[in-house]
């Protein structure tokens, strides 16, 4: 049998995958003053990094100080803080507000289980793993843990990227930073 042929007026108009995201983007948006409040404490919070990691010694200059990683962490942290909280004014500022209007009031389940996920197994890594296990075997743990959970690629490939990531940074700061990991 055949089926009767559509005319293109009759064919309903298929939304393109990137149409979708795009305004499932503009539907969850952060709200603006979420974000300027998150960059804000940021900011402090790096000033404080910043500040305190220029307070300790460095009896060989900088190039070996204890405070040089932080002062690096930190001023990449004002850095992002900075940059949060100028986008969010400068979206506030072209945002059109309607009164009553109330966006990001409604919380996602899945979003609270994942972010408090990810939550406790920074806790399991800190207050548990690093005390018990070498480093590089706690953070292998860590890093095989939440590649899996949030990528659930194949079992190879997140063992290569665990493995080579937690050698990585434990060759890393014991041969070019000079530190010794517990």
């Amino acid at each position: 049998m055949h089926e009767k042929a559509q005319s293109p007026e009759t064919v309903p108009e298929a939304k393109s995958t990137s149409e979708n995201i795009e305004h499932k983007g503009i539907e969850e948006k952060a709200p603006s003053r979420n974000d300027i409040i998150l960059g804000s404490v940021l900011v402090l919070l790096s000033g404080g990094v910043i500040l305190r990691s220029i307070q300790m010694p460095r009896p060989e200059g900088w190039g070996e100080a204890p405070g040089l990683f932080p002062l690096l962490c930190g001023v990449i942290l004002l850095f992002m803080g900075l940059s949060l909280t100028l986008s969010a004014v400068k979206r506030r500022r072209t945002e059109p507000q309607t009164a009553g209007q109330t966006t990001g009031s409604r919380k996602d389940p899945h979003e609270i289980l994942r972010t408090s996920i990810v939550i406790g197994g920074i806790l399991v890594y800190v207050l548990v793993l690093i005390p018990l296990l070498h480093y590089t075997i706690a953070t292998f743990i860590y890093l095989m843990g939440t590649i899996w959970y949030f990528w659930r690629g194949k079992l190879l490939w997140i063992l290569v990227i665990s493995i080579s990531g937690s050698l990585f940074l434990s060759q890393t700061f014991k041969h070019f930073f000079d530190i010794l990991l517990p």
